[in-house]
């Protein structure tokens, strides 16, 4: 709620306001980039990501609608799944080299060498099988570019190449075996026997049998049309089919398992489109709370016509405002003192009491005094004669006087720690006999106490309450649960203080003692700190005084009062004054180290400078001195 202060250093119009101008910055919201392209999919084969980005334009201020969360290059990026076909790239390979004998002088040309040959990646949408790049292709199955050969001489039986191994079951049972075989083409014409014409193997899971499994994506963010910037939408997932070693593989290995496939793969969205905040404007002024007197109060509001939508600029929180009413005096009537009770023809009994009345003229507080006027100001008197006049006694010596009845306490509870220990309560009253002579003292009764039962009993707690702070002091006092201030029921160990201190003292321009007992600035102030943590000086903000300023011009609005001083020591590599112009710590050091220099110098041309005593000599006959020891312990 927003609240209108009257100033106190400008003339009053005819209104009964001061006016004067200001200034209400409009906000600035967020201004990004338009989205960028999408990127490449970041996967070859399988599953991966296209992002696109959009940078920061121009920051808000002034309350305006905040940008997204962004990077450390102030970029905010949004990614969607993609999804590539394993077998758009795939090996070539020629056909091999002849084998090459390791050992060329060996004859005949037989034995074991090498052979090689050349492989290529080539798209499969390729027609004509150029190469492409071969960082395209799966590089886990690239195809070997050399391999040991041998070539078999004459005598050397000879045996097929070996034939493919058996398909493992599906399950990848480890007792489960693969077989390849070879058969014989030419027996040896030695005794050697030939090698062996048939392999088994294990069918171990992700060696040599693997297993397939589809591969859902999360769902993506809202995709729009091509131009649209919010409304309805489409979020789509991706399908792949992965090996149970990682490694993505076609979908035809998926589907010929005739594995279930999921059935949604795209669902509807909403994006909210942008709506700022919409105001009402703002009512008239509603009538003083008070007819008269001061610290009465006037307000208006305004009312949310269009809420916030998706990411539209918020609402203010001020849609109340406060300010004070012109002073009008008021004008009463105040009824003066009863009188003392007036007899007829004796010293006790029955009389009458009177009292007057008067009109007055006051600001409303209680503090004020009044001061009498004419009774034309107050208008018709209100008062019946009743209330000018009314009966009263005088106790004779001898009687008792009893005092009215006090009014009923607040039902109350027995309670231990916040509890109650019983649910019937209590209230209570009382009153006074008076006795008017000593002799009579036994024969009038003591004070008569009443006590009723009540519903509605509760336990209360208390807490301490304080006031604002005002020149480093407050006022601190106990308020129970319902609001009444009490002397008693609150921790004294948990009162909290009502005088706080900085150490050091808070003596720097422009600074206070905090609330956490240090020093700290006033508004429109920023504090500079020295390196043990205490406040050196207070700075003034730039555009503190005048916010429609141009930053350009903010340094020379802040330049220090002392400006002539800085142009003394301008150019010098060390300047020995601060921004505000005052002296720094290190020229107080070196100052003080030049003074006990100069002491050391001046002491020690003291020293050389003095001339020496003359040496005096031991007189030639002088009498030795003689010692007698008596015995006595104190010698």
């Amino acid at each position: 709620m927003e609240v209108f202060e009257e100033p106190k250093d400008l003339e009053k119009s005819g209104s009964g306001y001061v006016q004067e101008e200001c200034v209400i910055p409009c906000p600035f919201d967020c201004k990004l980039s338009d989205w960028s392209s999408w990127g490449s999919c970041s996967s070859s084969c399988g599953i991966g990501v296209r992002i696109r980005s959009k940078w920061l334009k121009e920051k808000p201020y002034s309350g305006g609608r905040p940008c997204p969360k962004l990077d450390l290059k102030n970029q905010v990026h949004e990614a969607v799944p993609c999804y590539s076909e394993c077998n758009q790239y795939s090996w070539v390979v020629e056909h091999w080299s002849p084998c090459k004998i390791n050992n060329e002088l060996r004859s005949p040309r037989c034995g074991r060498g090498t052979q090689s040959r050349r492989i290529r990646c080539v798209s499969t949408a390729d027609s004509e099988g150029g190469g492409v790049d071969r960082s395209l292709c799966n590089q886990d199955d690239a195809p070997p570019e050399t391999q040991a050969c041998s070539l078999l001489c004459p005598s050397e039986c000879v045996m097929s190449e070996w034939g493919t191994w058996s398909r493992c079951p599906q399950s990848c049972d480890p007792h489960a075996m693969q077989r390849r075989s070879r058969h014989l083409l030419r027996p040896s014409l030695n005794s050697r026997t030939c090698g062996e014409d048939s392999q088994v193997r294990p069918c171990l899971l992700n060696e040599n049998c693997f297993q397939f499994q589809y591969n859902l994506t999360e769902w993506s963010t809202c995709q729009l049309s091509e131009n649209a910037s919010c409304g309805q939408g489409v979020r789509t997932r991706l399908l792949s089919c992965v090996r149970s070693d990682g490694k993505p593989v076609g979908m035809d290995h998926c589907d010929q398992r005739n594995l279930e496939k999921p059935q949604r793969m795209s669902i509807p969205c909403l994006v909210e489109c942008v709506v700022n905040c919409q105001l009402s404007g703002w009512t008239t002024w509603t009538q003083c709370s008070q007819t008269c007197g001061q610290g009465g109060r006037m307000s208006r509001t305004r009312f949310i016509t269009m809420p916030t939508q998706g990411e539209g600029r918020q609402c203010p929180t001020e849609l109340i405002q406060q300010k004070p009413c012109p002073v009008v005096p008021c004008y009463s009537w105040v009824l003066g003192n009863w009188s003392a009770c007036k007899l007829e023809g004796g010293d006790c009994g029955e009389g009458v009491q009177v009292r007057s009345f008067s009109c007055v003229v006051h600001n409303g507080s209680i503090s004020h005094t009044a001061v009498r006027v004419e009774d034309a100001l107050c208008g018709e008197v209100p008062f019946q004669e009743g209330t000018l006049k009314q009966l009263c006694s005088v106790p004779c010596p001898g009687d008792c006087h009893i005092t009215p009845w006090s009014e009923w306490s607040q039902c109350e509870l027995t309670c231990i720690d916040g509890r109650s220990l019983e649910t019937t309560g209590r209230q209570s009253r009382s009153r006074t006999f008076i006795i008017q002579s000593f002799e009579n003292q036994d024969s009038c009764p003591q004070q008569v106490l009443e006590t009723r039962p009540c519903t509605g009993g509760k336990c209360y707690h208390y807490a301490w309450k304080v006031s604002l702070w005002n020149n480093n002091e407050r006022t601190v006092w106990c308020q129970r649960s319902d609001g009444l201030n009490v002397t008693g029921g609150c921790s004294p160990q948990a009162r909290p203080t009502a005088i706080r201190q900085c150490i050091p003292a808070c003596r720097k321009p422009f600074s206070y003692c905090t609330q956490g007992g240090v020093c700290g600035c006033e508004k429109g102030y920023t504090e500079i700190m020295r390196s043990s943590g205490f406040l050196d000086y207070c700075m003034k903000v730039p555009g503190s005084e005048d916010k429609k300023a141009d930053v350009k011009n903010l340094p020379g609005k802040n330049r220090p009062v002392n400006s002539k001083i800085h142009d003394i020591f301008k150019g010098w590599p060390l300047q020995p004054l601060d921004p505000d112009g005052r002296v720094k710590i290190w020229v107080y050091g070196v100052s003080g180290g030049s003074f006990l220099i100069m002491i050391f110098l001046v002491f020690t041309s003291y020293l050389v400078c003095k001339k020496p005593k003359p040496h005096q000599s031991t007189p030639r006959h002088q009498k030795p001195l003689t010692l007698a020891y008596d015995g006595d312990l104190d010698m």
